[in-house]
């Protein structure tokens, strides 16, 4: 059976009251994070973000669709959930049908034992680490990205100092050229509302041994090893209570938060949220 040691997600709203737009879920010997694309057009649905509502529903929905059918193959599993996903934004949406890259969308990783082996499943961001510390999971997102945090480096080389929703409405032209890329060929793909996206998912098969352990981070997480440079993967894939998530937490938030880290530790959002689930396979025999 597949345990679970900590399934654990904490919001940027605990820095400047903002919302959770990441979930973590886990069914079975199944076990996933979810991570909301935080909107940069009108808001479609009536929740607190319409990237809290597709992580919320993406998230019951994967665990309705694994206990109603717990051999379902991931790719038709996902397809489903995107299906499932299109058709409620659709009957919840505020006004009139949004173009495809203003849907909401999400980052999302998963482990599945089936059969000996562990399946990992990954779209845009999210990760997995296993294997003594190897990062499981790969996107196009990531390029995409790394030319944002790009033109983001000269305009505080050129501005200097610069308010955050200065420098956000300054690189709002290529985000939304970003989001258009979503779900595309020569684009990247996501959790979201296409079902067609689950034909494109990073996805690996290896053997699983009993007491491998797998942790699964969201990217605000992941920025420990990723932005900052303050852990290895390992160290990650280590954490076991939640005295040790804890303390990792707090040292995220306290480089999140240091004076002149935006310049030395260039982001989009100064905070982030951050998940982790940590889980080990146990032979039941």
């Amino acid at each position: 059976m597949l345990r679970i040691e900590i399934a654990a997600s904490d919001g940027q709203g605990r820095v400047h009251g903002g919302i959770n737009e990441d979930c973590v879920g886990h069914h079975g010997n199944a076990a996933w994070v979810i991570d909301g694309a935080t909107g940069i057009g009108p808001r479609l649905l009536d929740a607190p973000s319409d990237a809290f509502w597709l992580a919320q529903k993406a998230n019951a929905l994967l665990a309705q669709g694994l206990a109603e059918s717990p051999d379902i193959p991931t790719v038709e599993l996902l397809r489903q959930v995107m299906r499932q996903c299109g058709e409620a934004l659709g009957r919840e949406q505020l006004g009139p049908a949004a173009a495809a890259h203003e849907h909401p969308s999400a980052a999302f990783a998963m482990v599945r034992v089936i059969g000996g082996e562990a399946e990992i499943t990954t779209l845009a961001d999210c990760r997995v680490i296993a294997q003594d510390g190897q990062v499981f999971g790969s996107s196009a997102l990531d390029a995409i990205e790394a030319r944002t945090i790009a033109a983001m480096r000269q305009i505080l080389a050129e501005e200097g100092e610069i308010a955050p929703e200065a420098l956000k409405q300054r690189l709002m032209p290529g985000l939304i050229a970003n989001r258009q890329l979503m779900n595309r060929v020569n684009g990247y793909w996501v959790l979201g509302t296409e079902p067609r996206a689950a034909d494109h998912v990073w996805q690996v098969r290896f053997p699983v041994r009993p007491g491998q352990r797998f942790a699964l981070a969201s990217d605000g997480f992941l920025r420990l090893f990723e932005v900052f440079d303050a852990a290895e993967p390992a160290d990650l894939l280590a954490i076991s209570g939640a005295q040790d998530w804890a303390h990792w937490l707090a040292r995220l938030r306290a480089l999140e938060s240091a004076p002149e880290s935006l310049r030395q530790f260039a982001r989009v959002k100064r905070h982030d949220d951050a998940s982790l689930v940590i889980c080990s396979w146990e032979n039941d025999g």
